[in-house]
């Protein structure tokens, strides 16, 4: 397409309804188009196509939107569509107004590796679209960084929605043979030529995760060849039963015949790959581990054990993603209760809240001013009083004297709507404090108005502990007795000791 096109919009005007404000982006199938719905007064995004090009894919596209616009958006996760009309020689979709793709906020970040809370948001976003797409029986196929799109990251960091249903396949239209989905992308079994299903999608869902978690793409191949040699690489070579099956495994193996079936497979090399085909191989892999067992335990350097937890239950659901066998592969209905979205590792019998990573950790400005907790009347704190800060509460933690092992608690309501009177007061008995006897009082404070954090991944994580050091200590000192408490006693968040970060 010219580059004059790409900040020229291909129609001077629309309709009516809507002002042309400026070109968000170009491409082979056209343009799209920032507008100012008049009636509504709204943003929207007007995807503007060129029905010369491919006449039968726009109405494809625009069918399947149609089926998918009596599914709630919100819920869904993914794109509304408002309205879809044809003038002219032009075929014009409206969608809600999004922020940026995931490649885009991939390449603002240099291709740093994503912060695990937003990885958990993306991915269990994106597994809610394909479960709904499952629902009515369609594959998405083309699953990339830039079909995702971030909604507002500033006002709901990491919540996502799918876009693009232009080569949207039903299952029960799917063939042997068909090739789908971007190559980076693309599952083995569409690769040599079996029958596929809804597991293709999740297979290129696992992509994006890796993509996400290390910066960089698992299967940078040129071609199919290429990725599916870093495929067998990291997982070893498919099943046979896989192999018979393919119309296209003689491509990329070499087999031997008993009566007429080929039951023995090795994968070609890259040279006899060339010479067959005339096709040169490459190897781009930013990588040099030789299995996803590998990245559990990298990086997990100075990371506290819920940190290392969290990563671990990252690489297996990416593990469970890159099925090689699509019937073993996870389900995206699965994904949304494996327990890395879940978090259910989180050890709950010492009753701790994560709170040491924070969701996005470059930027503490994405996190709405609702979220900030009210207590700004306790900033000036007496000697040897600590202020805890979680998402909901500060909480005073005050040396007393060493007279008993007892502690106090007391909780201090604002005037809510939903709140009753204060709740006063309860005792709990430190029997595992032998070497010092303590008494603390620790009196927590929810603000008044105290607003809902909104359904992001701000939810998925609590905001680290801000410890403010008293200004002496008592023998051992307050690391010591912090240490304690967290193993024997808190049963409403975790305070972690000096470096433990």
């Amino acid at each position: 397409m010219p580059s004059v096109l790409k900040s020229q919009p291909l129609v001077n005007t629309i309709s009516d309804n809507y002002e042309i404000l400026i070109v968000l982006g170009a491409g082979s199938f056209g343009q799209v188009l920032k507008c100012l719905k008049l009636d509504t007064a709204e943003t929207v995004a007007v995807k503007v196509l060129r029905n010369s090009n491919a006449d039968e894919l726009n109405m494809r596209e625009m069918l399947m939107l149609e089926k998918l616009r009596c599914m709630d958006s919100d819920k869904s996760n993914i794109v509304r569509c408002h309205e879809c009309f044809q003038r002219s020689d032009r075929t014009f979709m409206v969608f809600e107004m999004l922020d940026m793709s995931l490649h885009e906020y991939m390449d603002k970040r240099e291709w740093l590796p994503a912060p695990l809370n937003g990885i958990r948001t993306v991915i269990k976003d994106l597994a809610t679209a394909f479960d709904t797409l499952k629902g009515i029986g369609l594959i998405h196929t083309d699953l990339k960084l830039d079909n995702v799109m971030l909604v507002d990251h500033q006002v709901k960091p990491f919540r996502v929605k799918l876009i693009d249903f232009g080569l949207v396949v039903k299952t029960s239209e799917v063939r042997k043979g068909l090739v789908v989905q971007p190559v980076w992308h693309r599952a083995p079994e569409v690769i040599l030529g079996q029958p596929f299903n809804e597991a293709i999608d999740v297979w290129s869902l696992g992509t994006i995760l890796a993509v996400m978690l290390l910066g960089f793409q698992l299967f940078p191949g040129n071609h199919q060849y290429d990725v599916l040699r870093f495929i067998i690489d990291l997982f070893g070579e498919p099943p046979r039963k896989l192999l018979n099956s393919g119309l296209f495994t003689e491509s990329f193996f070499k087999g031997k015949s008993r009566f007429c079936v080929r039951t023995d497979w090795k994968f070609k090399t890259p040279l006899e790959f060339r010479l067959e085909t005339k096709l040169k191989t490459s190897d781009d892999r930013e990588y040099t581990f030789s299995s996803l067992e590998e990245l559990k335990t990298s990086s997990t350097h100075n990371k506290t054990s819920f940190q290392a937890e969290d990563r671990k239950a990252c690489v297996e659901l990416l593990q469970d993603m890159l099925q090689m066998d699509q019937k073993k592969r996870i389900t995206p209905k699965q994904i949304l209760a494996h327990p890395f979205i879940t978090r259910s590792y989180l050890n709950l019998s010492k009753n701790c809240l994560y709170g040491t990573e924070t969701v996005e950790a470059d930027s503490s400005s994405e996190r709405p001013e609702t979220e900030q907790t009210k207590v700004d009347g306790l900033k000036e704190l007496p000697v040897g009083v600590i202020e805890v800060q979680t998402d909901e509460r500060t909480v005073l933690v005050e040396e007393a004297t060493k007279e008993s092992s007892v502690i106090r608690t007391q909780t201090v309501q604002g005037d809510t709507p939903s709140s009753g009177k204060a709740e006063i007061a309860h005792e709990i008995k430190l029997d595992s404090i032998t070497d010092e006897d303590w008494e603390i009082s620790i009196v927590s404070v929810i603000g008044k108005g105290h607003s809902e954090a909104p359904k992001s991944s701000s939810e998925e994580s609590l905001p680290a502990p801000v410890v403010s050091e008293p200004r002496k200590k008592k023998k051992k000192g307050i690391r010591g007795f912090f240490s304690r408490m967290r193993r024997n006693f808190f049963s409403c968040f975790c305070v972690p000791g000096q470096g433990e970060e």
